[in-house]
């Protein structure tokens, strides 16, 4: 089975992900973060880079995520790519992927495309206030990616929440379950777990 976890940018969906994947065990679940699909940008310029729209779901090659998803259903592994996100190329290595019983999709666009929306059983809605969501972007961004706070304020008022609120929002209404992303990941992760046991 396929679980999309979904939600606002910083909104807790990676952190609870790897805590479901981890509750669960890796001989039993495997992660696909959707992040991981992001185009490689390596043909462009730096400033042409840093104008994409990376919460579109046009900066996200779902052609291959499809795929790859198709064959962890079909109990293949993948080779999943690398994103370097400091500088919006993969990377030339891969990471395997296993197939497993439960194959977590984590990321802000899971629902986003139709052929990938289709390979998906049940959808958790990670719910987290926007501000917390923002707090979280800009310690995120800055640490990993280098941008400074200024940059990361505008990309979530220009970019960010404008795709959240066209894209992702709507899909709380639809979840199989929502989820709290302000509170502890392992208890969220147990509670998932509870509600699985009961399908």
């Amino acid at each position: 089975r396929v679980i999309a976890i979904a939600g606002g940018s910083g909104s807790g969906k990676s952190t609870l992900a790897a805590a479901l994947v981890a509750s669960m065990g890796e001989d039993h679940a495997a992660l696909l973060p959707i992040d991981a699909y992001y185009h490689d940008l390596a043909h462009l310029g730096s400033e042409e880079r840093e104008a994409v729209n990376f919460d579109h779901p046009d900066a996200i090659e779902f052609e291959r995520l499809a795929v790859d998803l198709t064959a962890l259903r079909a109990g293949k592994a993948i080779a999943a790519p690398i994103y370097d996100f400091s500088r919006h190329t993969r990377a030339s290595a891969t990471r395997t992927v296993n197939s497993a019983d439960i194959i977590v999709l984590e990321g802000v666009l899971a629902m986003a495309d139709l052929a990938t929306r289709a390979l998906v059983d049940y959808l958790v809605f990670v719910d987290s206030s926007l501000d917390i969501c923002l707090a979280r972007r800009i310690v995120r961004d800055m640490a990993e990616r280098g941008r400074s706070e200024a940059s990361v304020i505008d990309f979530w008022e220009s970019r960010a929440m404008p795709m959240f609120e066209q894209f992702v929002a709507p899909w709380r209404e639809e979840a199989d379950l929502v989820v709290s992303g302000e509170r502890n990941s392992a208890s969220e992760a147990a509670a998932i777990n509870t509600w699985l046991a009961t399908l």
